[in-house]
């Protein structure tokens, strides 16, 4: 395992050590111990091989060379090392994006979980701590024994730091690796505050009991705000979900309808069936319904995202958050879509 350790590691040194240190906050604030250039190097062999695999598959089924015929036209033409070469770069670029865009997803999603649950449990924790302190223990000793199963990964943190402390470690340096453990602000402020209460000797359980105070307003601050702008909440997920997908639907059979209906005229156009009129011109549409169908899926793709990310930061604050409604949000946009689509198709076939 060790062995295997090293070699990730050696890969991950590749990258830049800003974008090391990136991911080790990254894997910290998720709750994983794991080095960041080994976890950089796993990723790195895991793109290299599903780039392969993309770049046999994308050539087997000739992907790129029907997608630029369909695009191109019939006589558009490239040599073979031309389509190798651009196979192996979409391919390359598809995986890469989704292999790293996936793992800072999850690392994200993660570190905003443990986050939620520290601040949800941080004002009652630090009342008592401070009850501790003010029975005569010293701070550390107030932390172990306040460190409830009740308070879940906040305890198993704090009981892993302290006991560090107890072995050796100095003991602000035990609060420093605990605030690296979640990405919150309002831990790490209560750390500082507490280092700074002990350096200069004043109430420490005071202190403690004003942080939680404030702590437990800003949680029912955030909880009024989300049910204040449920009603925004509603009108995100309808639109998104329901009345996006419907229209494209609606508009991508009207044109199909259009088409098929100019395909009947004459050579010549309406001529003179029909009054010359000066502001409006009867023309077939300019696009297929095929070209706006693909319109459409990537443009339901990209309402949904935006509106998971809309939606994660009205209800917790943290848009990433919003990212664990995306699938759902986007598989029932796609049914709507296509059902309405598959609806809409059945009846103008009957009628044409």
């Amino acid at each position: 395992m060790m062995m295997f350790n090293n070699f990730y590691e050696a890969v991950g040194r590749l990258l830049s050590r800003e974008r090391i240190r990136g991911m080790e906050r990254m894997l910290r604030g998720a709750g994983y111990g794991h080095s960041a250039e080994a976890f950089a190097g796993f990723l790195i062999l895991i793109t290299a091989l599903l780039a392969v695999f993309a770049f046999l598959v994308m050539l087997n089924y000739s992907v790129l060379q029907n997608f630029l015929l369909a695009v191109m036209g019939e006589g558009f033409y490239l040599p073979d090392f031309a389509i190798y070469l651009l196979t192996l770069l979409v391919a390359a670029g598809a995986v890469t994006f989704s292999v790293w865009m996936l793992a800072w997803v999850f690392l994200q999603l993660q570190g905003e979980a443990r986050k939620s649950a520290v601040e949800a449990a941080l004002p009652d924790f630090l009342a008592l701590i401070s009850a501790n302190v003010r029975s005569g223990m010293t701070v550390d000793q107030a932390m172990w024994y306040a460190a409830k199963p009740e308070f879940g990964i906040l305890s198993i943190e704090v009981k892993n730091v302290i006991k560090s402390s107890f072995s050796g470690e100095p003991f602000e340096k035990a609060l420093d690796r605990l605030a690296m453990r979640f990405n919150s602000k309002i831990l790490e402020r209560t750390v500082l505050l507490v280092k700074q209460a002990m350096a200069t000797g004043g109430e420490v359980a005071e202190i403690l009991e004003i942080t939680a105070e404030d702590a437990r307003e800003v949680a029912i601050q955030k909880k009024d705000i989300a049910s204040t702008l449920l009603v925004y909440v509603i009108f995100l997920v309808f639109a998104s979900v329901l009345g996006t997908p419907f229209l494209f639907s609606v508009a991508s059979r009207l044109i199909e309808v259009l088409a098929i209906a100019f395909s009947y005229l004459p050579p010549g156009g309406l001529g003179g069936q029909v009054p010359q009129m000066t502001f409006v011109q009867p023309s077939a549409p300019v696009i297929t319904s095929d070209e706006f169908q693909w319109f459409s899926v990537a443009t339901i793709f990209v309402t949904c995202l935006i509106a998971s990310l809309l939606l994660g930061t009205i209800q917790t604050g943290a848009k990433t958050q919003g990212l664990k409604f995306f699938p759902f949000m986007l598989v029932v946009a796609y049914m709507v879509y296509f059902v309405v689509s598959s609806f809409l198709q059945s009846i103008f076939a009957t009628m044409i």
